[in-house]
């Protein structure tokens, strides 16, 4: 039976050959065999068990962001994260689904007084996927105000608490094969004014800073330790380097932006020249903060 079938006979949701630049916030990507997009728990572990059942490859999708398709796209299945969107508030804990935008998830919590997160102002990316990451800017890191992760892992559901859970520049002990599945945040009270008034200021620095009016997958590069991967990349001459319709952004040199109509090929052609340049000037080698997928 076609896995379409499978899907639609359980009451899930799947698509076919979905091209994948519509979900990436770098706008590159061929397409997916599979997207499929669990609304609840249940769903997720039932889809997954089907994908496994018939070998079909699987890829957790967030937000999109810190993310390179390949041109081929993904022979398999994504599985996006966007319906785990619910946020529930209890005093200063919060528990949101992985899905749910750090946009939104900002909105609410100011509007419920509940501070600790504005430094995320204008970050591209999902809850869950922050979290995997400890994405972080302005000296914080969103690691720092968890409290409990659910994962899914081979087939189950089960909680890390803070005490089984390590942070540490762009990292977590959250397992590579494991996907967040929802959160708990612990946050503090304030008034939705200096709230507000910090996002604003958070992201009026980032603005400045950086090419956010275009399309790209954040950071490239992870910073090395001491040094500003950014300020090496400029050092090297390569803002403003072009391959195809990619970019070096003349903002902000760890940044790659979509200038006009790049391939998944292009942006790989930077990254590999901005590493190579960076390490016969300084010789210091730059690791990528994105994940690259798929076929080229």
């Amino acid at each position: 039976m076609k896995i379409t079938n499978l899907f639609a006979k359980e009451g899930l949701l799947v698509k076919e050959k979905v091209p994948l630049f519509r979900h990436t916030t770098f706008r590159v990507g061929g397409p997916a065999d599979y997207l499929f997009y669990p609304r609840n728990f249940l769903e997720l572990s039932r889809g997954f068990e089907i994908f496994e059942a018939e070998n079909i490859p699987t890829y957790f999708l967030g937000g999109g962001s810190n993310l390179l398709v390949r041109d081929g796209g993904f022979r398999g299945a994504f599985i996006s994260l966007e319906k785990l969107d619910f946020v529930e508030f209890e005093d200063e804990l919060v528990r949101t689904g992985a899905g749910v935008p750090l946009a939104r998830f900002l909105t609410l919590c100011a509007e419920r007084g509940l501070s600790g997160l504005e430094f995320m102002a204008g970050v591209p990316a999902t809850v869950g996927g922050a979290v995997k990451m400890n994405a972080g800017a302005f000296g914080q890191e969103i690691g720092s105000l968890v409290e409990e992760v659910t994962i899914y892992q081979e087939g189950r559901f089960f909680s890390l608490s803070r005490g089984q859970l390590t942070f540490s520049y762009r990292f977590s002990s959250i397992p590579d094969e494991a996907v967040i599945v929802a959160v708990n945040l612990r946050l503090k009270k304030d008034s939705q004014e200096a709230i507000n008034k910090r996002m604003a200021d958070y992201l009026f620095r980032r603005k400045k800073t950086q090419p956010l009016n275009e399309p790209s997958a954040g950071c490239i590069f992870k910073n090395p330790p001491g040094f500003s991967a950014g300020a090496l990349i400029d050092q090297a001459g390569l803002k403003g380097l072009r391959a195809g319709g990619a970019e070096i952004s003349r903002k902000h040199a760890n940044f790659i932006v979509n200038r006009d109509g790049a391939r998944a090929q292009d942006i790989l052609r930077l990254i590999n020249f901005a590493k190579e340049r960076v390490f016969q000037l300084f010789g210091m080698e730059l690791e990528e903060e994105l994940r690259v997928v798929g076929e080229g």
